[in-house]
């Protein structure tokens, strides 16, 4: 049961690393894009050829972004999954100790 369970939690946190890539680029296309357009109405298409090389570089450096805050978020949720397998077993490790122990009283008596 509780294996069954800790192979939930790994399956789900996959699906939660892939959503929040997703997400996060999904967003990060449509940041850019809006900033671009934006730009382009306000000042024209002669931005597009006056950009300094910097602020491209920049712009494509802030892609990185989603990437890292996914691998944080799953980061810490691998930390919750490693703290629930030791307690598991903790508790697993208790409860053999307890069942010798009341065979052992058992097997004196």
């Amino acid at each position: 049961m509780v294996e069954e369970e800790l192979g939930n939690l790994w399956n789900l946190q996959w699906s939660y690393a892939k959503h929040l890539l997703k997400f996060g680029f999904a967003a990060w296309i449509f940041g850019i894009s809006a900033f671009v357009a934006s730009l382009l109405i306000y000042e024209g298409p002669s931005l597009i050829t006056e950009t300094p090389a910097i602020s491209i570089s920049l712009l494509i450096g802030a892609g990185a972004a989603p990437a890292l805050i996914t691998a944080f978020l799953v980061e810490r949720h691998q930390r919750k999954i490693n703290r629930l397998e030791r307690i598991r077993k903790g508790l697993l490790s208790q409860y053999e100790t307890t069942l010798l122990k009341k065979i052992e009283e058992g097997v004196v008596e």
